[in-house]
């Protein structure tokens, strides 16, 4: 019924025997779930997408509450209900799209950022703060690609510098509590491992259930299929 987890798929040797591509292939392999890596850049993205669709809109229902008072001083409403109802209207489409203009453009900067800066990081074998700047460089780029080059290249350098400080930031928190990036890549490797083993146990645990239950029904069927010993015919009722 269930299909066995292959522990081959479960990526726990040691990274440093390999060489950047093959850490590359592997943080791209896909067996049941996607890698810690990958994951780690789409929950940042997502992430981004949340602070994002807050600020966008905030920020542009905040700008269209003071439009509204400031184009409608001279407006003549039927009632105060009907003046109330066209404000929050205002406001909500308002805020729904600054939360759209801002949300995903955010969750792109902010998953681009992790992604690549993770698989530099892998390629590497070491983690620096030179991955967050190539990081902040590209992702800028992208950011402002639909302003051409000159966008690009004011998105790269602000990108950069963004991505710097950002990697120095993260390093100094690293550095202050004892940890590394290694060791934090290395607990995701763990708890993926021990994930993966729970599942097995559970499901192990499952078929086993199964099969019991259908030895129990087979058992079951075949003592109401057999024929009844002599004598042991149910009396009829005289009534």
């Amino acid at each position: 019924m269930f299909d066995k987890v292959d522990e081959s798929t479960v990526i726990t040797k040691d990274v440093s025997t390999d060489t950047g591509w093959e850490r590359l292939r592997l943080m791209f392999t896909f067996d049941e779930d996607i890698s810690p890596e990958l994951n780690s850049a789409m929950h940042a993205g997502l992430t981004g997408i949340f602070f994002g669709a807050l600020y966008g809109g905030f920020v542009k229902s905040r700008l269209a509450y003071i439009d509204f008072f400031e184009r409608n001083q001279a407006t003549a409403f039927r009632s105060h209900v009907e003046a109330k109802k066209v404000l929050q209207d205002h406001v909500t489409i308002n805020f729904a799209k600054g939360a759209l203009y801002w949300g995903w453009r955010l969750g792109l900067f902010t998953s681009s950022l992790v992604l690549i800066s993770t698989a530099v990081s892998i390629y590497r074998g070491k983690s620096g703060i030179l991955e967050y700047t190539v990081a902040g460089c590209v992702s800028g780029c992208l950011f402002r690609a639909n302003l051409g080059v000159r966008g690009m290249l004011v998105g790269g350098l602000l990108g950069s510098a963004l991505g710097t400080i950002g990697g120095c930031v993260i390093f100094a928190i690293l550095k202050a509590s004892g940890f590394t990036m290694e060791d934090i890549r290395n607990t995701q490797y763990q708890w993926r491992k021990h994930r993966t083993e729970t599942k097995q146990k559970w499901m192990k645990a499952a078929t086993e259930k199964e099969t019991v239950e259908n030895e129990l029904l087979k058992h079951h069927d075949a003592k109401l299929e057999s024929p009844a010993l002599p004598g042991s015919e149910p009396e009829l009722d005289s009534n």
